[in-house]
């Protein structure tokens, strides 16, 4: 006698092909995501090989500027209030977007450490209960399981509820949490794998245009656009620099001059 799968393990056998569909375009995802990655560290090493000594060298003489300046000097460049340590990688590029190049974060004060909470002391004790190593079934496993814990440990140190919360309700949708066996338990794990690897490429989708939008991501795809009409951006942004370091050199030196003038006096 021939068997016939019912309707739920047809589902389930759809489903199944379905999911190995959708990991390997995770997977693809996952490798353009890396190597788009690597291709932009490239190309920041080389900008900042190129032009950061340059961004340094003007922060250096705009400070000895602003040290020898006195009162209103007719010879003074207007001072707009943004001094070369706040001078841009985009500045002398036409239509060129301005991002800040080696800012100083202010000092912070210590952190004060949280209060725990009694409502994140409860959420924590029964997503523990919910995710521990212990309770994994093989290796690979056990190393989710113990990355969860982290995450949670670092979230109720913190005292962040919501992310406790969300955790949580992960978990609660996640194919571990479904128990039981047979094909309709074998579904309803299958579904949920799906649902997060669509999650997973949504998130890596969010990244990759979060990278291309990026100031240096900006700025690769003009260095790029550049090339392709035959002339070096990252060229014409070093002899821009070069400029305004000869400039500030020359102002620097005029004041030197008039201050020994005036000595003489």
């Amino acid at each position: 006698m021939e068997w016939h799968p019912g309707p739920g393990a047809e589902e389930l056998i759809r489903r199944k092909a379905q999911l190995q569909v959708l990991s390997k375009q995770l997977l693809d995802r996952e490798r353009g995501l890396a190597a788009f990655r690597n291709e932009l560290h490239a190309f920041e090493t080389t900008y900042r090989k190129a032009l950061g000594a340059r961004y340094a060298r003007l922060d250096e003489l705009a400070e000895r500027l602003d040290e020898t300046a006195v009162g209103d000097d007719p010879g003074r460049p207007e001072d707009d209030g943004d001094g070369p340590a706040e001078r841009y990688p985009g500045q002398g590029v036409p239509g060129g977007q301005n991002w800040a190049w080696g800012e100083r974060e202010p000092d912070k004060e210590p952190e004060q450490r949280p209060v725990i909470g009694d409502d994140a002391k409860r959420l924590f004790r029964q997503l523990a209960r919910l995710i521990h190593p212990d309770l994994a079934g093989d290796p690979k496993e056990r190393e989710r399981r113990t990355n969860l814990m982290v995450a949670a440990n670092d979230a109720y140190e913190q005292g962040d509820l919501a992310a406790l919360e969300r955790m949580l309700e992960d978990w609660h949708a996640s194919p571990e949490a479904v128990t039981g066996s047979g094909a309709a338990a074998e579904l309803e794990r299958t579904l949920r794998r799906i649902a997060q690897v669509e999650a997973s490429m949504r998130r890596i989708d969010e990244e990759l245009a979060e990278l291309e939008a990026s100031a240096m991501g900006w700025l690769r795809r003009r260095v790029e656009k550049a090339a392709g009409e035959g002339w070096d951006l990252l060229a014409h942004m070093v002899r821009e620099l070069d400029r305004q370091i000869g400039e500030a050199q020359l102002e620097l030196d005029r004041r030197a001059a008039t201050a020994t003038a005036g000595a003489w006096e």
